[in-house]
């Protein structure tokens, strides 16, 4: 689906639909009118400043630090950094990360990422290099230009590197707050919760990673005997299954002292169509909401 921008239907290059709403929804970066129907429309000052934000993201700069400048603030930090920038004839690395995935050369998907790791804080990289690089890859895949191997072969390179780099920030203390993350049955998605791993084990949390698609009773046994200040659950599926709901109000009735905190779009239908009783959870929003709340609770704690 292309993004209609403005009069004469001017098109910003690869910036998929994804992308877009999550620059619109998280950063507020532009503010699109509407048509009745609900159609977006962009003004050209829009798109002039999409345009800025698409060749600077492109380049390695992070659109969080960059999403609330107004276009001359935008051409000047263009100017100002084009110097320091990659070489011209490099690809931005979402880019260079596909083109390696569509020629399956995971090593060198694996050496970008962890490029890039150095060069970022662990929120950061969560935020603005591992999410935009997995929609990326599901985009592609969802139109047929990536391959189910392709992306699952990903997924696992994603997968080793956070959950390397947790055991790598890992230090064990009896004063550190400790947070439990998994999915129910019938939840296999699990990137949403490995990357708020991620942020929890860079604020020293003491972070136990179940993973995805396990069963109620098993969670809460786990939360019963580790007792983490927060169990953290995340839910994708739209509308989740019979037997995910099933079971995650097996485990909203069990009788724990972690806080329960639940993420993603799933959780979001759940709530929005009242399908459970949520009352005991609260909804995190995005993982910019989720490391303020582990903020807030470590100073709590």
């Amino acid at each position: 689906m292309n993004n209609v921008l403005n009069q004469g239907h001017y098109l910003v290059d690869r910036l998929d639909p994804e992308t877009l709403r999550a620059w619109e929804r998280r950063y507020s970066c532009i503010t699109p009118s509407r048509t009745g129907t609900g159609r977006r429309y962009y003004s050209q000052q829009d798109l002039e400043k999409l345009t800025l934000l698409v060749n600077l993201t492109r380049n390695g700069h992070p659109i969080s630090k960059i999403a609330g400048m107004d276009c001359p603030q935008l051409r000047a930090f263009q100017e100002q950094a084009a110097p320091t920038v990659a070489e011209p004839r490099t690809l931005p690395l979402i880019e260079q990360i596909v083109d390696a995935l569509a020629e399956y050369r995971i090593e060198r998907c694996e050496q970008l990422l962890k490029r890039a790791l150095l060069a970022s804080e662990p929120l950061d990289y969560a935020r603005d290099v591992l999410l935009p690089a997995l929609h990326k890859v599901g985009y592609l895949w969802e139109q047929g230009r990536l391959n189910i191997a392709q992306e699952h072969m990903f997924s696992s390179c994603v997968q080793r590197i956070v959950l390397t780099m947790v055991n790598n920030l890992h230090r064990p203390s009896p004063n550190n707050p400790s947070i439990m993350f998994a999915t129910p049955s019938g939840e296999p998605h699990e990137f949403g919760i490995l990357l708020c791993c991620l942020v929890a084990s860079a604020q020293q949390y003491q972070c136990y990673y179940l993973g995805a698609d396990l069963p109620a009773a098993d969670i809460v046994a786990a939360a019963a005997h580790l007792r983490p200040d927060a169990l953290v659950m995340g839910l994708v599926k739209t509308p989740p299954e019979t037997a995910t709901l099933l079971e995650l109000k097996q485990i909203l009735g069990a009788s724990l002292d972690s806080k329960l905190w639940l993420g993603g779009s799933g959780a979001d239908y759940i709530a929005s169509h009242a399908l459970a009783d949520l009352s005991r959870c609260e909804l995190i929003g995005d993982i910019d909401h989720f490391d303020a709340k582990i903020k807030q609770q470590r100073v709590l704690s």
